[in-house]
């Protein structure tokens, strides 16, 4: 049996796979099966997963209808047989210590999951945009106060190592179009006692290969304002530091959409940034005078105070949101 199962969910990434692949093949810790699970893709990145299956027999490939990022995931959940899971985009990569180094620390702080951070990378250019601390195990309200302080690490559910027995009876939420993987991570915040901490940050995010973050407006974003609404409440009973973290990232969403929605050409969007707007000005003192937190950004709180404007003037100076 493996001792790690990588689960790596794969659509139409010819590109970028062969990268992806050989930094896991490449590890210095070879105890591991690696499940590439080919959601319906339409290009070759199929028959690549299936050339390099008939190269190593640690790789398991599945090819199934397009159903999407969770589903795809679940499936690895599923079929993984693994004591710990660690999941991985197809259009980022991992250094060749990345698996070893996790393995040995999880151990060594006899934890259920481990939480290393990422690197950007952006045409060759790295950098993290982190805060490096000190090595640490967590409590469970500790850890998430940094889950939504967003300063070592993000909401990802990759740049992390997780004993597979903690997931058994957690599932993304297929439903979600965006936001699912921080939902999951954070359920499974609530169901831990100690999270471990190291500073690894030896995953690579490729910021060019995602379009996820720069995507213009979609229904879709209304999925992450329910994950954060969802968030907050819970919050709400954990404590007042929690209330005001997770009620600065839930306003900041929705200031995000409703720019989104203003520079919209393809919907008429009037009523849902009226609607976006009644909310802002109901709550935009947590993002005005709230200390500096990476919960809400700089520009999420400009933006905040853009749309305390009436409607129309919003629309005749809307570029400034370009």
């Amino acid at each position: 049996m493996p001792i790690i199962s990588i689960i790596v969910p794969v659509y139409n990434v010819e590109k970028y796979l062969k990268r992806c692949i050989e930094s896991m093949l490449n590890q210095t810790f070879k105890d591991f099966e690696l499940l590439l699970l080919d959601d319906g893709s339409t290009d070759s990145s199929g028959s690549i997963c299936d050339k390099y299956a008939k190269k190593d027999t640690r790789i398991i490939v599945k090819h199934k209808k397009n159903q999407g990022v969770s589903a795809t995931r679940n499936l690895g959940i599923d079929i993984a047989k693994g004591e710990y899971i660690a999941f991985v985009d197809s259009d980022d990569w991992i250094e060749n210590d990345y698996l070893e180094k996790m393995y040995l620390k999880i151990n060594e702080m006899n934890v259920p999951l481990l939480i290393t951070g990422h690197i950007e990378e952006r045409n060759g250019i790295v950098k993290n945009t982190f805060i490096p601390d000190e090595e640490k195990v967590y409590t469970r309200t500790d850890i998430q106060l940094e889950f939504l302080k967003q300063e070592k690490f993000m909401w990802t559910v990759y740049d992390k190592l997780y004993l597979k027995k903690i997931i058994n009876e957690i599932r993304f939420d297929s439903k979600l179009k965006i936001a699912e993987d921080m939902y999951f991570l954070w359920n499974i915040l609530k169901k831990i006692n100690t999270v471990g901490y190291m500073p690894l940050y030896k995953y690579h995010y490729d910021r060019g290969a995602s379009t996820t973050i720069s995507s213009p407006f979609s229904l879709k974003w209304i999925d992450c304002i329910k994950v954060k609404k969802k968030i907050y409440e819970d919050c709400i009973n954990i404590s007042q530091k929690h209330k005001i973290l997770s009620k600065l990232m839930y306003i900041g969403e929705l200031g995000g959409l409703a720019r989104k929605a203003m520079l919209s050409s393809e919907y008429n969007t009037k009523r849902l940034i009226l609607y976006l707007q009644h909310y802002i000005r109901k709550n935009f003192l947590y993002c005005i005078f709230y200390p500096k937190s990476r919960a809400i950004t700089f520009r999420q709180r400009l933006g905040i105070i853009y749309f305390l404007m009436p409607y129309k003037i919003c629309l005749k100076f809307k570029s400034f949101l370009k």
